[in-house]
C-alpha cells in the first residue's frame, strides 16, 4: 500500500467536494420528499447530510488513506467501532484481510472498511453503472445507519441503566446496521441452528449461484484477495452444484489464518433471482433442510400483493413491529427470533429485541428476574422484549445490541470481573424431572443388558416442556404443517452435524 508523506490538494478537494455535493442532493431530496425510511436512494441521501451537518466538516483521513483513494465516513468511536458492528452477527458478507480492513458487498458495491484512531474510512472498489461518489457516501451512510445518533441516544440509556452505563465506555460504538431486507431475510434462514462460519459459506454459495456477478478493475482489491484473513472466501459460481455438503477438514480452519483468497464478489440475489433456486439444488449445495424453507419462502414473498420487494417495503414503512414480525413468521423457516433480526437489521424496527440464549440469559440476570426457571417460549420471549424495553424506549433494540456483545464470550473475557454476566446453571423443571425419572423406570430390561450396544430406537422431537415449544437461540425452526408451532429441525444424511454457534444472533 502506498505510503505518502502528505496528502495531495487533489485528494483532499475532491473528498470535500464529494462531501458537499452529497449535502445538496440531500436537500433537494428532502424537499421532494414526503417521508424518510423508503427503500432507495433518497432517504440514504438524506442520511448522509443528516450525518454530515452533524458531524461538522472536516474528515479525519491520515495522508496516505487520502491518497489511495479512502474516503471518511466521518463517524467517531462513539458512533462506530467496526469490531462491534461488522463481525457480530448482523450481516455474513464481511471478511477480515490481513491489512485489518473489512471487505464486503454493500448492494451492487464491493467496498472496504478501515477503522482510524476516531473514524471510519471507505473505500469503493466497483458501484453500478451510472452511479458516482455521491451515490457511494450515500449508499453506505444507509447502510450503517448514519441518520441515527448513537451517542446521543447512548447518553440517555446511561442515565436510565446503571448497568449500561458501566458497559458503554468498554463497548463503544456498537451500531445496528441498515440491510436490504431480502437480503437479511434469507440470511437469517440460512443461520437456523448454524454457526458463522458456515453461515457465511452457504450466504456467499446463494450469491454466487443466484446473484449478479460483480466486476471490479482495482488494484488494491487484487491484492487483497490474496490476503484475506477468513478461510470462508466467496466459492467458484460454476462449482456449486458438484460441492459437497460434508465440510472438508480445511473449511473448518482457524479464522485466523492469513493467505486465503477472498474469490469472486456477487450482488445478494433479489427475491425474483431466487425463484430459480429449487430446494433440490439448494440441497445439493449443502442447504439441507434450509432448502425447503428458502424456496418456500421465496414462493410465498412472490405470491403477495404487488410481489416480494413491494411487499418488504410495506413491511418497513408502514407497519408496526410487531405487525411486521408476526407477517414474517408465517413464511416457512421463519419464527420469532428470525422475523426480529430481520425486522431490526432491516425493517427500520429499532424497538425490535431479537431474544436468544444470551438477551434471555442477561435479561434474568439483570431485567426482569421473575422470569427465572421458565421455559423460553415465544410468550417468554415478548415478556424479556417487554422488560428491557420499559428501561430503554423507543430504540431498545439498539441499546440491547452493546448488552449482547457484551456477552459474547471472547468480549465478555475482557471485561472487568464486575461487568461479566456470571453464568447460568440449568435447572430442570419439576416436569422435566418428572419425564426424566419416568424414562429410567420404564427402561427395557434388555437395553439394559445390551452390554454397552447404543439403541437404534429413533427420538421423537420434541422438547421438554409442551412439545415443539420451547426454544434455545434459534435451534429450533417452525414445524411443519403447524401454524405457530416450533420444533428441532432433522438432520438429513447429506447434512453434517452442526457446531456450537460461535454468536446467539443465530
Amino acid at each position: 500500500m502506498l505510503r505518502a508523506s502528505r496528502v495531495t490538494q487533489h485528494a483532499v478537494t475532491h473528498a470535500v467536494d464529494t462531501l458537499r455535493i452529497s449535502s445538496r442532493l440531500t436537500a433537494r431530496s428532502a424537499a421532494a420528499s414526503g417521508r424518510a425510511g423508503g427503500i432507495g436512494a433518497t432517504s440514504a441521501i438524506r442520511a448522509a447530510a443528516i450525518h454530515q451537518s452533524r458531524m461538522g466538516p472536516a474528515g479525519s483521513m491520515d495522508n496516505a488513506s487520502a491518497e489511495c483513494g479512502w474516503v471518511s465516513l466521518r463517524t467517531p468511536r462513539t458512533e462506530l467501532v467496526l469490531n462491534h458492528t461488522l463481525p457480530t452477527g448482523q450481516s455474513f458478507r464481511w471478511r477480515l484481510n490481513t491489512d485489518g480492513d473489512y471487505v464486503g458487498v454493500i448492494g451492487k458495491r464491493v467496498v472496504s472498511m478501515r477503522q482510524a484512531e476516531d473514524d471510519v474510512l471507505y473505500r469503493v472498489h466497483c458501484r453500478p453503472n451510472g452511479e458516482d461518489a455521491t451515490h457511494d457516501a450515500a449508499a453506505i451512510a444507509d447502510y450503517f445507519n448514519i441518520s441515527v445518533s448513537l451517542a446521543s441516544l447512548s447518553v440517555g440509556w446511561a442515565k436510565a441503566d446503571a448497568r449500561f452505563a458501566k458497559l458503554e465506555p468498554h463497548l463503544p460504538g456498537c451500531r445496528m446496521l441498515r440491510q436490504d431486507p431480502a437480503e437479511c431475510l434469507f440470511s437469517f434462514i440460512c443461520s437456523s441452528n448454524n454457526h458463522i462460519s458456515r453461515i457465511h459459506g452457504m450466504v456467499e454459495r446463494l450469491c454466487a449461484a443466484y446473484g449478479t456477478k460483480l466486476v471490479c478493475h482495482d488494484d488494491a482489491l487484487r491484492a487483497m484477495r490474496k490476503a484475506t484473513t477468513n478461510p470462508t472466501g466467496t466459492p467458484k459460481k460454476e462449482s456449486n452444484k458438484n460441492q459437497s455438503s460434508t465440510p472438508t477438514k480445511d473449511s473448518s480452519r482457524d479464522s485466523t489464518m492469513d493467505g486465503e483468497p477472498l474469490g469472486d464478489f456477487y450482488s445478494f440475489p433479489t427475491v425474483d433471482q431466487l425463484r430459480a433456486a429449487t430446494e433440490e439444488d439448494l440441497r445439493e449445495m449443502g442447504f439441507g433442510y434450509r432448502a425447503k424453507f428458502i424456496a418456500g419462502s421465496v414462493s410465498a414473498l412472490i405470491a403477495k400483493e404487488g410481489g416480494a420487494d413491494s411487499h418488504l417495503s410495506k413491511l418497513r414503512n408502514d407497519c408496526t413491529y410487531k405487525e411486521a414480525q408476526a407477517d414474517l413468521a408465517t413464511l416457512p423457516g421463519v419464527g420469532p427470533k428470525v422475523a426480529a433480526c430481520a425486522c431490526l437489521f432491516s425493517l427500520d424496527k429499532h424497538d425490535a429485541i431479537p431474544v436468544d440464549t444470551h438477551v434471555w440469559q442477561l435479561a434474568v440476570e439483570h431485567y426482569c428476574r421473575e422470569l427465572e426457571g421458565k421455559s423460553l417460549t415465544p410468550k417468554i420471549m415478548d415478556a424479556v422484549e417487554d422488560a428491557i424495553a420499559a428501561v430503554f424506549g423507543a430504540y431498545a433494540g439498539w441499546a440491547h445490541n452493546t448488552l449482547f456483545i457484551a456477552e459474547l464470550a471472547h468480549v465478555r473475557a475482557a471485561l472487568p470481573e464486575e461487568l461479566r454476566t456470571p453464568p447460568r446453571q440449568k435447572v430442570a423443571t419439576p416436569k422435566k424431572e418428572a419425564k426424566t425419572k419416568a424414562k429410567k423406570e420404564t427402561k427395557s430390561p434388555k437395553v439394559e443388558r445390551s452390554s454397552g450396544k447404543k439403541s437404534t430406537s429413533k427420538r421423537k422431537d420434541s422438547c421438554d416442556d409442551a412439545a415443539g415449544e420451547t426454544l434455545d437461540g434459534l435451534a429450533m425452526s417452525p414445524g411443519e404443517g403447524k401454524s405457530g408451532g416450533f420444533r428441532i429441525p432433522k438432520k438429513t444424511k447429506a447434512e453434517p452435524a452442526d457446531e456450537q454457534p460461535e454468536s446467539e444472533y443465530l
